[in-house]
């Protein structure tokens, strides 16, 4: 049964990720990204500066499963955000991809729960189940301490360019508060935030990733089986966020993570995996039962 048993894990070094555990994607429109395990498949979508590596730990916490993990547009090994993309393109080009390689699961953290959302706003129906952990919402709350780390990150990259000056404003930022306390996760965090390029502050491209807003209708036609995971210490915006899709979405679940930041899956692997367990096999997909010819 897949994940049934969910045994506590060394965390993989980054060094350690890449083709010999992972097979490597590329997919249309110039994202990338990585897959591994057998089972049921599950889309997986990370934070902010980022990359699919980023939750490999959750991936071993959850064996039987085939994880997929897509960097977003401008992180990882993706291209630079195009052009005239916006938030509806890239939830659309998402979509595509999960119905061409039948993902049944969707879970998203923070940044990545943006994409996420508007996923499930384009197919509605598509998946058995959703996960959106540490969420935010186009057009939502926003904390006005992470807004101004942007506007500071974004006059960093025009004055001195990509470099140790972004890396060290970003992750001093508020909504890495409660990562210190993991010095091995810190420093595996800094490792994937140090090898970003910040291509998305060249022409504020990441703003078009921000629009257009997810409306209360938009959710109220999701039927997806939504999880919301969220710290019990994250920020007054992303709890904000957090009760507008269990106000809207039609069959919505909240998990809150006791003594937990921002970072929720990263920072509680373990107290995570539980709950998204329990939610992919609450809502697994029946398979037909093998026959004489597939033995």
């Amino acid at each position: 049964d897949p994940g049934d048993s969910l045994e506590p894990v060394p965390r993989p070094p980054l060094e350690k990720i890449g083709p010999a555990i992972a097979e490597q994607l590329r997919i249309a429109g110039g994202l990338a990204g990585q897959a591994r395990g057998e089972g049921p498949r599950v889309l997986w979508l990370h934070g902010y500066t980022l990359d699919s590596t980023s939750f490999q730990t959750m991936w071993s916490l959850l064996p039987g499963y085939r994880h997929y993990g897509v960097d977003l547009p401008g992180h990882g090994r993706s291209a630079p955000i195009a052009p005239g993309e916006t938030l509806r393109t890239l939830g659309r080009r998402v979509a595509d991809f999960c119905r061409a390689e039948d993902i049944e699961h969707l879970v998203a953290l923070s940044f990545g729960t943006l994409t996420a959302t508007q996923v499930v706003i384009e197919a509605p129906d598509l998946f058995a189940s959703v996960t959106l952990a540490a969420p935010s919402l186009a057009g939502g709350p926003q904390d006005p301490e992470v807004g101004r780390t942007y506007a500071r990150l974004g006059a960093l990259y025009h004055s001195v360019g990509p470099g140790p000056a972004l890396t060290d404003t970003w992750m001093n930022a508020i909504a890495w508060r409660g990562v210190e306390k993991q010095p091995e996760l810190q420093r595996e965090m800094r490792r994937l935030v140090e090898r970003h390029r910040w291509s998305e502050l060249r022409d504020w491209g990441m703003q078009r990733l921000l629009q257009p807003p997810q409306t209360a209708e938009q959710l109220g036609r999701v039927q997806s089986p939504a999880l919301v995971l969220i710290g019990e210490l994250d920020l007054p915006a992303f709890h904000a966020c957090a009760d507008i899709l269990q106000r809207c979405l039609p069959r919505c679940r909240r998990v809150t993570l006791a003594e937990t930041g921002h970072l929720c899956m990263l920072e509680s692997p373990r107290p995570s995996a539980v709950a998204i367990h329990e939610h992919l096999r609450a809502h697994a997909r029946e398979r037909p039962a093998p026959t004489e010819r597939d033995a």
